[in-house]
């Protein structure tokens, strides 16, 4: 046996213990059977778990066969990561354990013009007070980021930004993602989702894309810019070009159309309002836009063949009223009969989602370190390091 190698097992079985009871509560005798390990590795194991307060004890169980056994359960809060998402106006920050738990969140806007510096200042300010206890603060953008590098984000005015020194004032590990991608990757670490879009619709358009489990980065960081699809349209986008798929479908567009219809909502959220009221021209430029989101669903299922999309950011509010004209006009618009019933649902966690994303990064990291957190592992190929956190970039790297 090689050196370390005691250490790499005794690692992954802790995740295989920890990864069960993410499911439900077990007792130890179930672990061994799932787990293949003897009793004894596991109730060694267990006690170590139950020590560092990860684990709590709970109801007894008495099975027609066998030896009552004392279920075990994920000790809620145990564990918790901060999530922020810096977005075109405003920035969410929140706290999330280890089975999903939003614990609180804040929100606070800030002039469209704000520049890098000053948001982070305000977000490190606002982290301060909750430090120490987080596992790290994951922080999502809509845009392109590699690593450390924010490549470009055209709804924000950023380009070629090295993040490394606007970070090196926070008192925990920080790791910076695309919303969309951080997104996607926590619906692959809650719902174990293998081929899934993660649509993130708020004032720009992105796609996080999973197939067969692995999130698509591509070459330079930029798959999923789906809103950035050259279309039609004469309208100028962010980026400069002309065309681009977000100027019809972002939703700064839906509150253009209401407008133009007369509509008197002077934001989104008075948009949601008068939706729910059942106002007139309010569910005309939902219907709208949810017919032009249908259309686009087809095109992505043909470059994706997803099992489902989830739909998240601001638009996850609004799917109450774009649904049934989503799923008309993709059953009209659809190229394979699968694609006309194609699953698609809002994210459970509606427009925090990307923040979600962003702490799910380190609860992840977590569940790959099995609880070990400050020992560092050996490459093996395992689930979090080669799905949620990619061969060469970002976190288990």
């Amino acid at each position: 046996m090689r050196k370390g190698d005691t250490q790499e097992i005794r690692r992954l079985n802790r995740r295989a213990i920890l990864g069960y009871l993410r499911k439900g509560p077990l007792t130890r005798a179930d672990l061994s059977r799932l787990t293949g390990l003897a009793k004894s590795a596991v109730s060694r194991l267990v006690d170590e778990l139950l020590q560092e307060g990860l684990l709590e004890e709970g109801a007894s169980t008495s099975p027609p066969l066998g030896r009552p056994g004392t279920l075990l359960h994920l000790r809620p809060r145990a564990r918790f990561a901060l999530g922020a998402e810096l977005g075109v106006e405003g920035t969410v920050l929140l706290a999330l354990d280890w089975r999903g738990e939003v614990l609180w969140a804040k929100e606070w806007r800030h002039p469209r013009e704000a520049g890098p510096k000053e948001r982070l200042e305000r977000l490190l300010a606002e982290v301060w007070p909750h430090v120490p206890g987080p596992l790290g603060l994951g922080f999502t953008l809509p845009g392109v980021v590699v690593e450390d590098r924010l490549l470009l984000a055209p709804n924000l005015g950023w380009r070629g930004l090295d993040l490394k020194p606007l970070l090196q004032e926070f008192p925990l590990p920080v790791a910076a993602e695309n919303d969309a991608k951080a997104s996607a990757l926590s619906e692959v670490f809650f719902h174990g989702e293998a081929n899934l879009a993660y649509l993130v619709l708020s004032t720009g358009l992105g796609v996080g894309v999973v197939a067969e489990g692995r999130l698509l980065r591509g070459a330079g960081g930029a798959a999923g810019e789906v809103g950035h699809w050259l279309g039609q349209g004469e309208k100028t986008c962010a980026c400069g070009r002309r065309g681009c798929l977000e100027t019809e479908l972002g939703l700064g567009n839906l509150l253009a159309h209401h407008q133009a219809l007369g509509g008197q909502a002077e934001d989104l959220e008075a948009l949601l309002r008068q939706a729910k009221e059942g106002e007139a021209k309010a569910l005309e430029a939902i219907r709208h836009l949810g017919e032009a989101l249908g259309r686009f669903l087809a095109n992505l299922a043909v470059a994706y063949d997803p099992a489902l999309v989830v739909v998240g950011g601001k638009a996850a509010e609004f799917f109450p009223y774009l649904e049934a004209p989503l799923r008309q006009s993709l059953r009209t618009h659809a190229f394979l009969e699968a694609h006309r019933d194609l699953p698609v649902r809002p994210s459970v966690y509606g427009h925090l989602a990307p923040a979600v994303g962003g702490a799910s990064l380190f609860l992840a990291r977590f569940f790959e370190l099995g609880g070990l957190w400050a020992e560092r592992p050996r490459r093996n190929g395992g689930r979090y390091e080669e799905v949620a956190f990619g061969d060469r970039r970002g976190l288990g790297a």
